[in-house]
């Protein structure tokens, strides 16, 4: 709020009815977290005409800082919230991430959730490949993307990731879920590496110097969904001495809500036993509980103070 100075010298203050209705709509679904708020009852509550309550809600639920739920039609408060509440420094974990890289010898990233992407914030190492997974690269809180940030959430997250995808096949759609139910169990995600993973990663970080991830994004995860396998489920990571191509290793980090927050990866960008894996994913799950404690342990700091 600004403040108009009158003919008289004194100030008046100056609102904006349109941001004074997104926060109304934010305040009452904060009040009651929990709860699926339905379009008509915002509207009837906050006396916002139908037409422009469905234009906010649907903005906010584009930006995941409200979900929708498919079943009730109901809104309620959204994960993005969470980040926004607490951002984090850029090199606040700077210690894990090099004593990640230096027990695996691998590239290791930290990425943030801001609204619906994920970027990176810092990293230890270097990417080969001709990547440039660094501190600025962006990637979309879509399917088949940030699978550590979705596995443990409600279904309603879930489905809300995977209506990116537009009108995936029964096929994908079971894979995902499949792969979501993996990723909850083991506690990491992995990526595969191949020459389409390459060249979406590529093509993720030329359009991510044009801000944030738009429609043709959304475009690029979903053609990448459908020509690749994504992960691995568990009977698809054999033992013995078969290789297979890792891309990267990813394991969530929760804030003290328990939404998840940031996600630390190591990317070696190379072929792995299963054997290998396991310990990589074992590794970084570590160096996620580690920074999680870190993290919410500040969180409690704060509310505390």
């Amino acid at each position: 709020m600004t403040a108009a100075i009158d003919g008289d010298g004194t100030a008046r203050p100056v609102s904006s009815p349109p941001t004074e209705r997104v926060m109304r709509i934010l305040e009452l679904l904060a009040a009651d977290p929990q709860r699926h708020f339905t379009l008509s009852e915002i509207s009837q509550t906050l006396g916002i005409s139908h037409g422009t309550c469905h234009a906010i809600l649907a903005t906010l639920a584009s930006r995941q800082w409200l979900v929708r739920d498919r079943q009730s039609g109901g809104y309620t408060w959204g994960p993005a919230l969470a980040a926004l509440a607490r951002p984090v420094s850029r090199q606040a974990f700077r210690p894990e991430l090099q004593r990640l890289f230096d027990a695996v010898g691998r590239q290791a990233i930290l990425g943030v959730r801001q609204g619906a992407t994920v970027v990176v914030t810092d990293s230890v190492g270097e990417s080969i490949a001709g990547l440039r997974l660094g501190p600025g690269f962006r990637m979309p809180l879509v399917a088949p993307f940030g699978r550590e940030f979705i596995a443990g959430a409600a279904d309603s997250v879930r489905q809300a990731w995977l209506s990116g995808l537009g009108a995936p096949s029964p096929r994908l759609r079971r894979r995902l879920a499949a792969v979501l139910d993996e990723v909850g169990r083991r506690g990491y995600a992995i990526d595969r590496m191949s020459r389409e993973y390459i060249r979406v990663y590529s093509a993720l970080q030329a359009l991510a110097d044009d801000g944030e991830p738009d429609e043709i994004t959304a475009r690029v995860a979903t053609a990448f969904a459908d020509l690749t396998d994504v992960d691995y489920l568990s009977d698809e990571l054999s033992g013995g001495t078969q290789r297979h191509p890792i891309a990267s290793v990813s394991a969530p980090i929760r804030d003290i809500d328990g939404t998840v927050a940031m996600s630390v990866s190591a990317a070696p960008l190379a072929t792995l036993t299963a054997s290998e894996v396991a310990d990589l994913g074992v590794a970084v799950r570590e160096t996620a509980v580690r920074i999680q404690s870190q993290w919410t342990a500040r969180g409690e700091h704060e509310e505390s103070s």
